[in-house]
């Protein structure tokens, strides 16, 4: 495979080689890493849910009363108790008609795409969306625009100008490298204005934003009517995996009957959707976990300011992204923070652009000041290296 070897040299000289570290634990802001102990900012757990007691219970007792795999598509012998269970919680907790269950977020915004959009569509995107929905968006063979980062007066005349095709326009709330909040209240206004279907990925948003951590809706207080497709995937703050799809009835129908992401997939296992509805009610009811994690994206933005440390964005969310340029020299000071026994996320091309290599940190409910402050000291020193 000549034309494969060339393209896996050319990766490694670009410095874009991915390597996959083996984590042998992790719970709240520490991690064994490739057998080293380090203090992860690396991770979307952003509450800490993924290895709460409850959750890790409730997953146990469900496998052991109902097995491990739900046996098929949900459409053929894989909808179950637990699948309808947490579709109603998800709607009834977002303010939706109704939710359905993919997969993943993956899964999910293919499915969105493809059943909304065709040949005869046109699609307006954020130009820093997820590969996920600009892979669907492409699978739909819709025509595809993307404009610049949070441009919205952009994204309005784009509107304007195809008003008299099917339009989508599609959107981040939090986006997932950058850490930046898009104003989806005038997306909402634009989409409604030009008669367009708003599709919001709300990864990052779901549990960290609004009073009881809805997302961006509730950020926002932003009806079904003005987020028509709201897409809640749920391994970030839920600590879980899968994703919701909410709206009307009409919409869900339409993604049931439509989505090939869907009806071609064996549905995740109960005991999944248990664990998973059981992160959410602790969700509801510890409120702590929101709230001291929103005062340490304060405390970190504050400490970054003191050190004249830039960040893509300046927006209160947990991912805090700092841009270095060069991909080696990224690489290299994410290797010497290991050294220091603190991880964080290397990124580069192509989920990034190109020369746009950066350093992506997450944080989570469970750091402390001291540990943050003990990263941006070794960052500031690294950075002016």
């Amino acid at each position: 495979m000549p034309n494969l070897n060339r393209k896996l040299a050319k990766h490694t000289t670009d410095y874009k080689q991915r390597i996959r570290k083996i984590f042998t634990e992790h719970d709240g802001s520490m991690a064994i890493v490739d057998d080293q102990s380090v203090i992860n900012f690396c991770s979307n757990d952003y509450l800490n849910l993924s290895t709460h007691d409850e959750v890790k219970q409730t997953f146990a007792k469900s496998a052991a009363n109902i097995g491990l795999g739900s046996t098929g598509s949900a459409l053929i012998s894989g909808y179950s108790k637990s699948h309808a269970r947490l579709e109603n919680a998800f709607a009834e907790f977002l303010e939706r008609d109704r939710a359905i269950l993919f997969n993943s977020g993956y899964h999910a915004n293919l499915g969105v795409m493809t059943t909304f959009a065709d040949r005869e569509s046109t699609i307006i995107a954020d130009k820093y969306c997820h590969a996920s929905l600009i892979d669907g968006a492409l699978l739909s063979r819709a025509k595809l625009i993307r404009y610049p980062h949070n441009d919205l007066k952009h994204a309005e005349k784009l509107l304007e100008k195809h008003a008299q095709s099917s339009t989508l326009l599609v959107s981040e709330s939090v986006f997932s490298m950058q850490g930046s909040l898009t104003n989806i209240p005038y997306l909402s206004k634009i989409a409604n204005k030009n008669n367009s279907l708003l599709i919001i990925d709300d990864a990052h948003g779901l549990g960290i934003l609004g009073k009881k951590g809805a997302g961006a809706s509730d950020y926002f207080q932003l009806s079904q009517e003005k987020i028509p497709c709201l897409v809640s995937p749920l391994g970030k703050a839920i600590g879980s995996y899968g994703a919701i799809v909410s709206g009307d009835s009409d919409l869900i129908e339409a993604l049931l009957q439509f989505a090939g992401s869907y009806r071609y997939c064996t549905a995740l296992p109960p005991a999944v959707c248990d664990a998973t509805l059981s992160a959410l009610n602790i969700l509801k009811k510890e409120s702590w976990r929101r709230e001291k994690l929103s005062h340490l994206c304060a405390f970190f933005l504050k400490e970054c300011a003191i050190r004249n440390i830039i960040l893509s964005s300046n927006d209160v969310t947990p991912i805090m992204s700092v841009i270095i340029g060069c991909n080696q020299k990224t690489l290299i000071i994410q290797q010497r923070l290991l050294d220091h026994g603190l991880l964080v996320s290397c990124i580069r091309p192509p989920t990034v652009p190109k020369n746009k290599a950066c350093l992506r940190i997450s944080l989570n409910c469970m750091h402390e000041e001291n540990q943050i402050i003990f990263l941006l000291d070794h960052l500031k020193e690294l950075l002016n290296a």
